[in-house]
């Protein structure tokens, strides 16, 4: 016999109203972490990463500074965009792990990392900078947050609704482990593709560059088990298709695919 919870109707009403406040006006779904919240979220996931560097071996920066400049140059001109919402209230530290697996991923906060080993497996610049906007779109729309509300009880996310930051420190760990709540709902990742291609329609490179990576990835019959990025993004043909719909709605404009630019980029790899 199941148990029955009964909350009382001032607790309810409470409860309801904080919800209320939480959802996200523009992309739907429950984010209930404040943006103080997110940043030390953020924080302590990048710590813990840092300190890790068995399972992420960070590319040294003084040592690979052109690589370090590229990727960072090129996510300063994302940002220019008018698209991103937050882009002066997240850190948004890049961070090159010296590892071939073939990933990307972002943290709440503006925290985002690239392998050295996807950047290999990518062709040129409008590639990279569409998988970089899709990763910085995941941030800005604040998907993880809402991952983490589906993610965890209902005694954690009511403790950080009301302040009790206890939780952050578990919640970081699972992320620097496993990004076992970054499988992004296939909404979130059409968002992101979406947005992805609205933030490069205001830079120097092709929209939609990412389109470029995942044909190659049908080509080449990647799964999950082959390309890491697959396990948290994803994709199939429905994808290239919405990209393809989202260019001509936003009426975009033709763009640098770098390809000189990004040999370089490898080049100053190790």
């Amino acid at each position: 016999m199941k148990r029955k919870i009964y909350i009382s109707i001032p607790t309810a009403f409470i409860i309801s109203f904080f919800l209320f406040l939480s959802c996200e006006k523009n992309g739907g779904g429950l984010a209930l972490l404040s943006v103080e919240q997110e940043l030390e979220l953020g924080r302590q996931t990048d710590s813990t990463i840092m300190a890790n560097p068995g399972e992420y071996p960070i590319l040294d920066r003084e040592a690979y500074p052109e690589a370090y400049e590229y990727m960072e140059d090129m996510m300063n001109e994302i940002m220019q965009t008018d698209e991103m919402n937050r882009k002066s209230d997240y850190v948004w530290k890049l961070t090159i792990i010296d590892k071939e697996i073939l990933n990307a991923f972002a943290v709440p906060g503006g925290y985002i990392y690239f392998y050295t080993g996807l950047m290999r497996y990518l062709e040129n610049s409008a590639q990279i900078a569409g998988v970089l906007a899709h990763e910085m779109a995941h941030v800005d729309r604040r998907h993880s947050n809402r991952q983490i509300t589906k993610a965890y009880g209902l005694d954690v996310i009511l403790g950080l609704i009301f302040g009790d930051n206890s939780g952050l420190g578990q919640i970081a760990e699972d992320l620097a482990k496993g990004l076992s709540t970054l499988h992004f709902s296939r909404d979130m990742e059409y968002e992101a593709d979406e947005y992805s291609v609205k933030y490069l329609n205001d830079t120097k490179y092709h929209p939609i560059g990412i389109e470029g990576f995942f044909v190659k990835m049908l080509m080449n019959n990647e799964t999950g088990e082959t390309l890491e990025f697959l396990s948290t993004h994803p994709s199939d043909q429905k994808r290239i298709d919405h990209l393809e719909e989202v260019c001509k709605a936003t009426s975009c404009m033709p763009g640098e695919i770098g390809e000189d630019e990004y040999n370089a980029l490898i080049e100053s790899l190790p």
